[in-house]
C-alpha cells in the first residue's frame, strides 16, 4: 500500500515534455511490457537523447522504471507516474486545485486524500492501487473485473476498478446514502468529502447499545434501498460504513458491487447482512437475529429481479 503521494513531490518539477513522455509510456504499455526508448521518443516528438535524459529524471522521481537487460532500453510507468497523469488531467479539467499530502483513509486497495477545488471546497480524492506483492489476493477481491480478461497491467486493472466504483456511485447517489461522485480519471475517483468516521475507527465505548442499534437500523435501511434498486455491495462491513457528524450514516467502497441479476449476488448479500449484524453484536452488544432481518432483504433481492411471491 502506498503511504506517500510521491507524485505531489515531483509535480512542480515537471515540464510539458515530461507529461508527453509519461503519456507515451502509458499508451505503449498496451503493446510492450517494457516500452522501447525509441518508441517513447517518437511519440513524444523529441530526439532519443533528450527523451533519455528526461526519462532519467522521471526514473529518479519514481514515476517510471528503467530496464536495460532485455536487449534494449525499456521503461514502465509506475503507480506514481499514473498518479501524476491522473492529477494532471483532473487539474486541467478544473476539478482539483490542490491535494493534501496527508492520507484521510487507507483501504486494502486504495488511498484517500483531501483535495481542494478551484472554488475552495474540500473533496475526497481516492487513488485505487491494485498490484504488487499482494496482487493475487487483491485480484480475488475483484474477481468480477477479472472475469474473461487477461490484463497484464495492474495499472489498467486499477483503472477498471475505479471506473466501476464511479459508475456505482452515479447510480446509487440519487437513491441512497453513498458518496456523491464528482469526477473520474484513470485509477482516481473524486467524490464529496465525508465528514465522519468509519465504524471500524470507533472505540467500543463511543456508542451505547441504544445508539448503536439506531445506527444499525440506519445501515440496514439504506442498504435495503440499494438492494431493492438491484445492487449488492458484496463487501459490507464496519470498515465500509461511515458514521457522519450529523448522526447519519454513509456506505462507502462500492468497487466490488454486483447487480442482483448475477447469480452470485444472493449468497454475497447473505454474507453482507451476516457480517454487519455480527459486527454490531461483537462491538456494541446489539443482538439482531439474522432471521429477523433476512426476509425483507430476500424479498427486496427477488423484487429487483422481477420475481414475485417468492417464485
Amino acid at each position: 500500500m502506498v503511504s506517500k503521494l510521491l507524485a505531489l513531490e515531483a509535480y512542480p518539477n515537471l515540464k510539458d515534455l515530461d507529461f508527453r513522455l509519461l503519456r507515451a509510456v502509458e499508451l505503449r504499455m498496451r503493446l510492450y511490457r517494457w516500452v522501447p526508448l525509441e518508441e517513447i521518443a517518437k511519440f513524444a516528438r523529441v530526439d532519443v537523447e533528450t527523451a533519455s535524459f528526461r526519462l532519467g529524471k522521471l526514473d529518479n522521481w519514481s514515476l517510471v522504471r528503467r530496464r536495460s537487460d532485455i536487449g534494449y532500453i525499456g521503461y514502465q510507468l509506475t503507480i506514481h507516474g499514473y498518479d501524476t497523469l491522473a492529477i494532471r488531467a483532473l487539474s486541467k479539467k478544473g476539478v482539483i486545485e490542490a491535494i493534501s499530502t496527508a492520507q484521510i483513509g487507507v483501504g486494502k486497495d486504495a488511498d484517500v486524500y483531501i483535495g481542494i477545488t478551484p472554488s475552495g471546497e474540500r473533496i475526497a480524492v481516492k487513488f485505487n492501487r491494485i498490484g504488487g506483492r499482494t496482487a493475487s489476493r487483491k485480484a480475488g477481491y475483484h474477481s468480477n473485473v477479472f472475469r474473461d480478461k487477461h490484463h497484464t497491467s495492474w495499472l489498467y486493472v486499477s483503472r477498471l476498478i475505479a471506473r466501476r466504483e464511479y459508475d456505482a456511485l452515479v447510480l446509487l447517489s440519487p437513491i441512497a446514502s453513498v458518496p456523491k461522485p464528482i469526477a473520474w480519471n484513470r485509477h482516481v475517483i473524486v467524490m464529496e468529502f465525508i465528514d465522519g468516521r468509519e465504524l471500524a475507527e470507533l472505540r467500543d465505548t463511543d456508542l451505547s447499545m441504544d445508539e448503536a442499534r439506531k445506527v444499525l437500523d440506519k445501515v440496514l435501511e439504506e442498504y435495503l434501498k440499494v438492494v431493492r434498486f438491484g445492487i449488492v455491495h458484496s463487501d459490507l462491513s464496519e470498515f465500509n460504513v461511515v458514521l457522519l457528524r450529523d448522526g447519519g450514516i454513509m456506505i462507502i467502497d462500492w468497487a466490488q458491487y454486483l447487480p442482483t441479476a448475477d447469480p452470485e449476488s444472493y449468497e454475497l448479500l447473505k454474507r453482507d447482512v451476516t457480517v454487519i449484524l455480527n459486527a454490531f453484536r461483537r462491538r456494541w452488544g446489539v443482538r439482531v437475529p439474522f432471521e429477523e432481518v433476512w426476509p425483507e432483504f430476500e424479498s427486496a433481492w427477488k423484487e429487483s429481479r422481477g420475481e414475485r411471491g417468492g417464485d
